[in-house]
């Protein structure tokens, strides 16, 4: 996919988040200053903070320090910075949000052979059901006329709505990124397999529209093969059978769902990266929530953020750092010494990350 020019050197927006979220932010900025030096990291006021001196969660000078940035590092949103979030993905149109999901020894998976995992989900991440688009029932009434619309709504019946929007620009575009990243993956000894997730048999103008756009993508790589399952299929196989995958592609709402039932198969929400990327911006942010239950008390698990790090640097054209942090990350929990509350060990986010910055390589 194409990309604006990067800035030289770069430019990173830091987005603390919410409640413990900046708790796992600030060392990974550490850590990525350290290994990379020549990076600018630029940290904007968010949520309950800017709140406080601003009067808005996401003021002027945030969406200004987004906008000069090459990439945006994001904690995590409890709902008061959400709204940055938002701009990240809507105004900025990150349409592709990529979540790699593997295992490596000392994961606290709850799964016998957690060893087979091993994959990457490609989600769309621009429509579906997100934005929200709801309304009143009754204002269905008009499409009871309609040839297309075989059942009748409800519309002598109180209640709501959602809609859920396709379009080919977009599902072409998140088709095609799978297919790039299945062939970067086969390149590295993966099986280049695309595995398209959806309710195809349901939902024949939407999801079934996307099956054929896949599909139709997936051809034009004789490299590559393509296998489709319905999505509650989908969801039983990340579980029963996750050695069978190589990229996943899902849409918008599956792909939030099924992402942290993948996430559950490693061992947590905490071990889970992504990245967003768009054609001319990108940002990256841990999968799970701002854990407001765990805010102050230093026992948050870095390692999602962490990991979100690595990505983000081999955006940036880091690559041989962006491996470095994930090696070291590794061999702290093969070693099993010390690690995170939510892993079965004792150590807290400080203690963690000092573990693995003792594993990078010294500059």
């Amino acid at each position: 996919m194409s990309q604006r020019q990067l800035q030289n050197p770069p430019t990173v927006c830091v987005i603390p988040g919410d409640d413990a979220a900046p708790e796992v932010m600030r060392p990974t900025v550490e850590i990525l200053q350290r290994l990379a030096p020549s990076i600018n990291f630029v940290e904007a006021p968010c949520g309950r903070e800017a709140q406080a001196q601003y009067g808005t969660p996401f003021p002027d000078v945030t969406r200004e320090a987004i906008d000069n940035a090459d990439c945006t590092l994001f904690g995590a949103s409890g709902g008061p910075s959400r709204p940055i979030l938002w701009y990240l993905r809507w105004n900025k149109e990150t349409f592709i949000n990529v979540r790699p999901v593997r295992w490596i020894p000392g994961y606290r998976s709850p799964m016998l052979n957690p060893e087979r995992i091993d994959y990457v989900i490609a989600r769309d991440n621009l429509e579906g059901m997100y934005p929200p688009r709801e309304g009143d029932v009754a204002e269905l009434a008009t499409l009871t006329s309609s040839s297309s619309w075989w059942m009748a709504p409800p519309v002598d019946k109180v209640g709501a709505y959602s809609i859920k929007v396709s379009t080919d620009e977009q599902m072409q575009r998140v088709a095609a990124y799978a297919c790039e990243l299945a062939l970067q993956r086969q390149q590295a000894g993966y099986p280049g397999r695309v595995t398209l997730g959806a309710k195809y048999s349901i939902q024949p103008r939407t999801d079934g529209r996307f099956r054929t756009l896949v599909k139709e993508a997936v051809s034009q790589h004789p490299s590559l093969t393509y296998q489709e399952f319905l999505v509650d299929d989908m969801a039983r196989r990340l579980v029963a059978s996750p050695e069978t995958l190589d990229v996943v592609v899902l849409g918008n709402e599956h792909g939030d769902i099924l992402a942290d039932v993948s996430s559950g198969t490693i061992g947590g929400l905490g071990l889970s990266p992504s990245a967003c990327y768009g054609e001319h911006y990108a940002y990256f942010e841990p999968v799970h929530g701002s854990a407001p239950d765990l805010a102050g008390k230093g026992i948050i698990n870095p390692t999602a953020m962490l990991l979100s790090g690595a990505q983000m640097l081999a955006y940036l054209g880091y690559n041989e750092e962006a491996r470095a942090l994930e090696t070291a990350i590794e061999q702290t929990y093969r070693d099993g010494s010390l690690l995170p509350v939510d892993q079965g060990g004792q150590a807290g986010t400080t203690e963690f990350v000092q573990a693995i910055t003792a594993r990078l390589p010294r500059n």
